[in-house]
């Protein structure tokens, strides 16, 4: 395989991933959120950062999702291998970082709440 080559199948990359990105983008969703009338706290609680990691977590498997379904239609055989192999990766990844937060949701639902004084 050439250079040109590789260089082209990763622009194509990192060009997909710019795009699968941008669906999801943060301003899309404040946006629609004011029109909405519903409006986010600008800096989240404490007791709010599991939420927002589980927010972050589905935000990024629909991104997967949405990656993995994109992938049929390439004609490249050997950048669907790269991308599916990719994908599988990141479901990996979500999996385990669910199971982490899970495990600490628990611990923190285990924990003794101290007394105030």
């Amino acid at each position: 395989m050439s250079f040109g080559t590789l260089l082209r199948r990763m622009s194509l990359v990192i060009l997909c991933s710019i795009l699968l990105a941008a669906q999801e983008s943060p301003q899309t969703s404040n946006s629609s959120a004011v029109q909405a009338g519903v409006q986010k706290p600008a800096t989240p609680q404490p007791n709010d950062e599991l939420a927002q990691i589980r927010d972050d977590l589905n935000r990024m498997e629909s991104l997967n999702m949405n990656m993995s379904s994109e992938i049929e239609f390439l004609h490249d055989q050997n950048l669907q291998i790269l991308l599916r192999t990719n994908s599988q990766m990141w479901t990996i990844l979500i999996r385990d970082l669910r199971r982490q937060l899970q495990q600490e949701e628990q611990h923190k639902a285990a924990a003794p709440v101290p007394p105030k004084r």
